[in-house]
Protein backbone atom coordinates (compact mmCIF):
# COMPACT_ATOMS: atom_id res chain seq x y z
CA UNK A 1 0.00 0.00 0.00
CA UNK A 2 1.48 3.29 -1.11
CA UNK A 3 0.83 6.46 0.91
CA UNK A 4 1.83 9.95 -0.12
CA UNK A 5 3.24 11.51 3.04
CA UNK A 6 3.75 15.25 3.39
CA UNK A 7 5.68 16.91 6.21
CA UNK A 8 5.05 20.58 6.96
CA UNK A 9 7.25 21.12 9.99
CA UNK A 10 7.59 24.65 11.33
CA UNK A 11 11.11 25.87 11.87
CA UNK A 12 12.29 28.00 14.75
CA UNK A 13 9.68 26.88 17.27
CA UNK A 14 10.64 27.23 20.93
CA UNK A 15 11.41 23.97 22.74
CA UNK A 16 8.72 21.98 24.54
CA UNK A 17 9.11 20.20 27.87
CA UNK A 18 7.83 16.65 27.25
CA UNK A 19 8.66 13.01 27.79
CA UNK A 20 9.83 12.28 24.25
CA UNK A 21 9.04 8.55 24.47
CA UNK A 22 5.43 9.22 25.48
CA UNK A 23 4.93 11.85 22.77
CA UNK A 24 6.53 9.51 20.26
CA UNK A 25 4.00 6.83 21.28
CA UNK A 26 1.14 9.29 20.73
CA UNK A 27 2.40 10.19 17.26
CA UNK A 28 3.00 6.55 16.31
CA UNK A 29 -0.52 5.65 17.46
CA UNK A 30 -2.11 8.48 15.45
CA UNK A 31 -0.07 7.70 12.32
CA UNK A 32 -0.81 3.97 12.60
CA UNK A 33 -4.55 4.70 12.97
CA UNK A 34 -4.42 6.91 9.88
CA UNK A 35 -2.54 4.31 7.82
CA UNK A 36 -5.00 1.59 8.83
CA UNK A 37 -7.98 3.83 8.05
CA UNK A 38 -6.65 4.53 4.56
CA UNK A 39 -6.28 0.84 3.66
CA UNK A 40 -9.87 0.84 2.39
CA UNK A 41 -9.59 3.92 0.13
CA UNK A 42 -7.85 4.65 -3.16
CA UNK A 43 -6.50 8.13 -2.34
CA UNK A 44 -3.97 7.68 0.46
CA UNK A 45 -2.44 10.89 1.70
CA UNK A 46 -1.00 11.57 5.14
CA UNK A 47 -0.06 15.04 6.37
CA UNK A 48 2.09 15.69 9.44
CA UNK A 49 2.37 19.35 10.37
CA UNK A 50 3.66 21.41 13.28
CA UNK A 51 2.94 25.06 13.97
CA UNK A 52 2.84 27.56 16.83
CA UNK A 53 -0.60 28.00 18.40
CA UNK A 54 -1.15 30.55 21.19
CA UNK A 55 2.00 29.75 23.17
CA UNK A 56 1.87 26.05 22.41
CA UNK A 57 3.21 23.71 19.77
CA UNK A 58 0.44 22.32 17.56
CA UNK A 59 0.85 18.89 15.96
CA UNK A 60 -1.52 17.92 13.14
CA UNK A 61 -1.90 14.44 11.64
CA UNK A 62 -4.41 14.29 8.82
CA UNK A 63 -5.49 11.45 6.54
CA UNK A 64 -7.75 10.81 3.57
CA UNK A 65 -9.43 7.74 5.04
CA UNK A 66 -13.20 7.18 5.11
CA UNK A 67 -13.74 9.53 8.06
CA UNK A 68 -15.55 8.91 11.32
CA UNK A 69 -19.17 7.93 11.80
CA UNK A 70 -20.92 10.58 13.92
CA UNK A 71 -21.69 8.13 16.75
CA UNK A 72 -17.99 7.22 17.00
CA UNK A 73 -16.81 10.84 16.71
CA UNK A 74 -18.91 11.86 19.74
CA UNK A 75 -17.15 9.37 22.02
CA UNK A 76 -13.86 8.95 20.18
CA UNK A 77 -11.54 9.42 23.15
CA UNK A 78 -13.52 7.22 25.54
CA UNK A 79 -11.95 3.88 26.50
CA UNK A 80 -13.09 0.85 24.48
CA UNK A 81 -14.51 2.90 21.58
CA UNK A 82 -13.11 1.60 18.30
CA UNK A 83 -13.91 1.26 14.61
CA UNK A 84 -11.40 -1.57 14.18
CA UNK A 85 -12.46 -5.21 13.95
CA UNK A 86 -9.73 -6.32 16.37
CA UNK A 87 -9.06 -3.04 18.15
CA UNK A 88 -9.33 -2.65 21.92
CA UNK A 89 -10.28 1.02 21.79
CA UNK A 90 -7.60 2.18 24.20
CA UNK A 91 -5.05 3.92 21.95
CA UNK A 92 -6.80 7.27 21.60
CA UNK A 93 -7.89 7.35 25.24
CA UNK A 94 -4.31 6.71 26.40
CA UNK A 95 -2.92 9.20 23.87
CA UNK A 96 -5.26 11.92 25.08
CA UNK A 97 -4.31 11.20 28.70
CA UNK A 98 -0.62 11.52 27.82
CA UNK A 99 -1.16 14.86 26.08
CA UNK A 100 -3.26 16.21 28.95
CA UNK A 101 -0.60 15.08 31.46
CA UNK A 102 1.82 17.28 29.49
CA UNK A 103 -0.50 20.29 29.87
CA UNK A 104 -1.85 20.03 26.33
CA UNK A 105 -5.10 19.12 24.67
CA UNK A 106 -6.14 16.69 21.93
CA UNK A 107 -9.09 16.62 19.58
CA UNK A 108 -10.19 15.31 16.18
CA UNK A 109 -11.98 16.93 13.26
CA UNK A 110 -13.75 15.16 10.42
CA UNK A 111 -12.92 16.61 7.03
CA UNK A 112 -15.83 17.39 4.67
CA UNK A 113 -14.03 15.70 1.77
CA UNK A 114 -13.39 12.58 3.87
CA UNK A 115 -10.71 11.66 6.31
CA UNK A 116 -9.88 12.74 9.81
CA UNK A 117 -7.50 15.26 11.28
CA UNK A 118 -6.11 14.64 14.75
CA UNK A 119 -4.62 17.62 16.52
CA UNK A 120 -2.81 18.07 19.79
CA UNK A 121 -0.92 20.80 21.55
CA UNK A 122 1.81 20.85 24.15
CA UNK A 123 3.01 24.04 25.84
CA UNK A 124 6.31 25.61 24.94
CA UNK A 125 8.95 25.42 27.67
CA UNK A 126 9.50 28.52 29.78
CA UNK A 127 12.87 30.29 29.69
CA UNK A 128 14.01 28.25 32.70
CA UNK A 129 13.32 25.01 30.81
CA UNK A 130 10.17 24.16 32.76
CA UNK A 131 6.79 23.40 31.26
CA UNK A 132 4.78 26.49 30.27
Amino acid sequence: MSIKTTFELATGLPPVWVDKIQIQQVIVNLVRNSVEAMSAVRRRELLLRTAPDNGEALVVISDTGPGLPEEVARQLFQPFVTTKQKGMGLGLSISKSIIEAHGGRMWAESKPEGGVTFLFTVPFALDDGQRG
